[in-house]
């Protein structure tokens, strides 16, 4: 498994974009939703809003883009996954500079040298050598521009940037090293270990941990860094207040970075130390390790507050970021209420008595029983999840599917989350009518499939032999369709032979060439197994069908025993003279 710095796959793209809005003024997260609001956004200005949005993996399109001057909002889905029509919906509601300074002075150019040591997980013996100078180093720099920019004499800026120095402190963390362009990697770290301490030329760090999430490696940065029994302790006292930088150290992601951006504020939090500004990005890399480091610039007490102001200054270089402010250091949300879609679910169509609602419950949760038993299977065609907490009112069909609809764009999401979407909510008309009879009841559910596979067809531009789900579902539905139905037991026989089709379509499809979906941009030589969305649709089916023979299945009558033949009657006894005249007539005829 890849290393990743994150707390949880399920949690990483939610945990990014509240990273993202604790880090930057004027976002906001709208309610429960994947969806990135300007705080202008909700102000009613006759403006034309513009939305973008995409799956989650891509940033910082799009929630990286929402400001006045550009988008009003953003919806993101999972790890590369569309987002689901609700949310969308929603969203519209050192020596080398020493040589230096010397030929400077020959020249009779007045020249001050500021060197940043800001390491604190190494400090050398040598007095020569002492610390690594880190990315704690920019917020020098900003404030030495800052300075300048306002006309202060040369002395007074070196006197404010070497007390500020004392103030900064760094530490960083690798998941990998870098390597130089033609060269090896500077050092080799298995699968399961990070680096600590490291520095920005590939060089070893203090100490290798073990693999944990996220969160445990920012606590171990953390306590490094504030570890008295250090020769390069950073001391960060309960009450203390910091400027933070978060910074890239070449290729992490930019959802990890946000992530680490919001494990660090509320570790900082935790410790009661206040996080007044926050800069997050590429800042100072290493080629293409994927690590971090967090430097921290102490700006408590009369004699370092006003220090903020210079790292506020305007400037005009291009890849500076724009900071976090005092006072949003917890994402701020909007509230989603009006745009849950399970306040916009009506009761309406016919409704299941007790056996109908068993069977609908026996069914859903045999499917998901498959779903789950495969997924393996399933992640090796293809990407792919199954929903199994789910509560739904089974009373009306109808709103049955229309539940299944919204859990799937919302728990499952992406293609295949749309595509089972369209054909949930489609298929719900079906059962809009109320007089629908329980015998007729089996005709309306294939009945309502058809209707939702038209609608998946019409609006995927999906047919028969393009390699998808469609190639499995149809040709079951049309045979179950054509069989009979007229007891229980026929119509289990005919889900049972559907399944068979399925399955044999499903397994037809390693066959084909994808002309729709994702597949459909890779070489075809590639291609080799079973489509994943005609795959799982088999899988489904076959473990609903069979939850639902073992459930409802009626024995066979008995047949009626035969009934026992009657006892032949016992000859009459013959009499003597019947025997003898016999005899005598015997004779007779011999002679």
């Amino acid at each position: 498994m890849s290393k990743k710095f994150i707390n949880h796959p399920d949690d990483c793209v939610d945990e990014a974009l509240e990273g993202l809005v604790m880090t930057n003024s004027g976002l906001r997260i709208l309610g429960k939703q994947r969806v990135v609001i300007h705080e202008s956004g909700n102000a009613s200005n006759g403006k034309v809003a513009v939305i973008a949005g995409g799956g989650g993996g891509h940033e910082p399109y799009a929630a990286g883009f929402v400001g006045q001057g550009l988008l009003t909002a953003a919806v993101v889905g999972q790890v590369f996954s569309s987002p689901p029509a609700g949310s969308i919906l929603a969203a519209i509601r050192a020596i080398n500079f020493g040589l230096a300074l010397e030929r400077a002075r020959m020249e009779d150019i007045r020249v001050k040298m500021v060197i940043c040591d800001d390491d604190c997980a190494l400090s050398s013996p040598f007095k020569a050598v002492g610390r690594r100078g880190l990315a704690g180093s920019l917020f020098l720099m900003k404030a030495a521009g800052a300075l300048a920019e306002r006309g202060d004499p040369l002395d007074s800026i070196a006197h404010v940037l070497e007390e500020m120095k004392q103030s900064i402190g760094t530490i960083g963390a690798s998941l990998t090293s870098c390597s130089v362009p033609g060269g090896e990697v500077m050092f080799r770290l298995e699968d399961d270990e990070i680096e600590l301490g490291l520095g920005i030329h590939g060089e070893a760090g203090v100490k290798r941990i073990q693999m944990m999430s996220a969160s445990n490696i920012v606590e171990e940065m953390l306590n490094r860094m504030t570890d008295s029994d250090s020769s390069c302790s950073f001391p960060l006292p309960a009450g203390s207040s910091v400027a933070l930088i978060v910074n890239n150290l070449g290729g992490l992601s930019i959802m990890e970075m946000y992530i680490a951006a919001r494990e660090a504020i509320k570790q900082l939090e935790a410790r009661e130390i206040e996080v007044v500004r926050c800069y997050v990005g590429h800042l100072m890399t290493s080629l293409e390790m994927r690590g971090l480091q967090l430097s921290m610039l102490r700006v408590d007490g009369d004699e370092r507050s006003w220090w903020l102001s210079l790292l506020d200054a305007p400037t005009s270089a291009p890849l500076w970021p724009h900071p976090l402010y005092q006072g949003r250091t917890s994402p701020e949300k909007l509230s989603d209420d009006g745009y849950r879609w399970d306040q916009h679910v009506e009761n309406r169509g016919p409704s299941l008595g007790e056996k109908g609602q068993q069977a609908l419950k026996v069914a859903i949760d045999g499917a998901a029983t498959a779903l789950e038993s495969n997924v393996d299977c399933l992640n090796e065609y293809d990407s792919g999840c199954a929903v199994r907490e789910i509560e739904l009112v089974l009373e009306y069909p109808c709103t049955v599917l229309q539940q299944l609809c919204y859990l799937m764009e919302s728990k499952v999401g992406g293609t295949s989350g749309a595509i089972y979407g369209i054909l949930f909510a489609a298929a719900a008309k079906a059962f809009e009518d109320s007089d629908i009879s329980e015998e007729a009841m089996a005709e309306r559910w294939a009945h309502a499939f058809k209707i939702g596979l038209d609608a998946v067809m019409n609006y995927g531009k999906a047919e028969l032999g393009d390699r998808s789900l469609l190639d499995a579902f149809l040709p079951a539905l049309e045979h179950f369709l054509s069989c009979p139905k007229s007891c229980t037991n026929e119509i289990l026989d005919g889900l049972l032979s559907a399944c068979s089709v399925a399955e044999e379509e499903a397994e037809k499809t390693s066959g084909m060439r994808a002309r729709v979906g994702r597949a459909s941009f890779v070489n075809e030589e590639l291609v080799t197994k079973p489509d994943a969305g005609a795959s799982a649709f088999a899988f489904w089916l076959r473990g609903a069908v069979t939850a639902l023979d073992l459930e409802f299945r009626e024995p066979d009558p008995e047949p009626e025993p035969e009934p026992e033949p009657e006892p032949e009657p016992e000859p009459a006894p013959r009499s003597r003279s019947s025997s003898s005249s016999s005899s005598s007539s015997s004779s007779s005829d011999e002679e």
